[in-house]
This record gives C-alpha cells, structure tokens and sequence, in this order.
C-alpha cells in the first residue's frame, strides 16, 4: 500500500467517523460534559496542572490506580544500590 492509499484509507476512516459522531454532538448531555471538559482543559492550563492533578483532587483513590500514575511513583522512586564493599 502506497503512503497516498493508506491516506485516502484513513481519510475515509476519520470521514466515518466524525458522521457517527454528529447526533451524539446533539445530545444535551455530550454537550454539557464536551463543555466541562473543555472548561478544566482551559483552568489546567492556566494553573499549569496536568490531567492527573485534577484527578487526584477529586478522586485520590481512582487516580492513584490509574497505570501512568503508578509508572511515575515507580520511576520517581530511585532503587537503592547495594554496597558492594
């Protein structure tokens, strides 16, 4: 497959998509999450916090399960060395 043939393939995929996507964009409800969403995006990135951060102010138990933050502790955290005296 040619790189113009798989752009035209995944073309016609996010054209696919974004039709399957138009009636939920009516709905009430996509519409009040889409714009809290977007709401917390913008304070994130004035206050200069990250998704995680927000997560852990409101829930402290869900966001320390998430597997990005458990890779973060685990490299925040150096191993010691053993003394090989």
């Amino acid at each position: 497959m040619t790189s113009v043939q798989e752009f035209f393939e995944l073309s016609n995929r996010i054209t696919l998509e974004y039709e399957a996507i138009i009636p939920l964009l009516r709905d009430p409800e996509v519409v009040k999450a889409a714009r809290f969403l977007a709401e917390l995006d913008a304070l994130a990135n004035d206050y200069d916090f990250k998704p995680i951060d927000i997560m852990t102010l409101l829930d402290p138990g869900r966001a320390a399960r998430l597997p990005a933050v458990t890779e973060q502790k685990s490299k925040a955290t150096p191993k010691r060395r053993k003394n090989t005296k």
